[in-house]
């Protein structure tokens, strides 16, 4: 039981921080999308779903691992924009 309660809490943790990471982009709220996209890989356990593809037959990329590659690819978007708008160019264009 507290197994879903942990999944469930770093869930919100990645949705609330990939939120604010679109939202606000900055290198602060991508290093936290990227830390709770990270925690989820690893305790998303309890929730996972299917699976898309196997590796082992103990181990495979569920429906819930994707979660995880979009919010690493928010906190990519989120550090690049991050640290174009503190050269002042934005979005890479001069």
């Amino acid at each position: 039981m507290t197994a879903l309660f942990y999944g469930m809490v770093f869930m919100n943790l990645l949705f609330v921080t990939s939120t604010v990471c679109l939202v606000k982009p900055s290198r602060i709220s991508a290093i936290a999308t990227a830390f709770a996209a990270l925690m989820w890989l690893l305790l998303n356990g309890p929730l996972e779903g299917q699976v898309l593809w196997s590796l082992t037959p103990e181990n495979g990329l569920t429906v819930s691992d994707l979660f995880s590659f979009v919010a690493f690819s928010i906190a990519a978007r989120g550090w690049f924009v991050a640290g174009n708008r503190r050269r002042g160019n934005r979005f890479g264009r001069r």
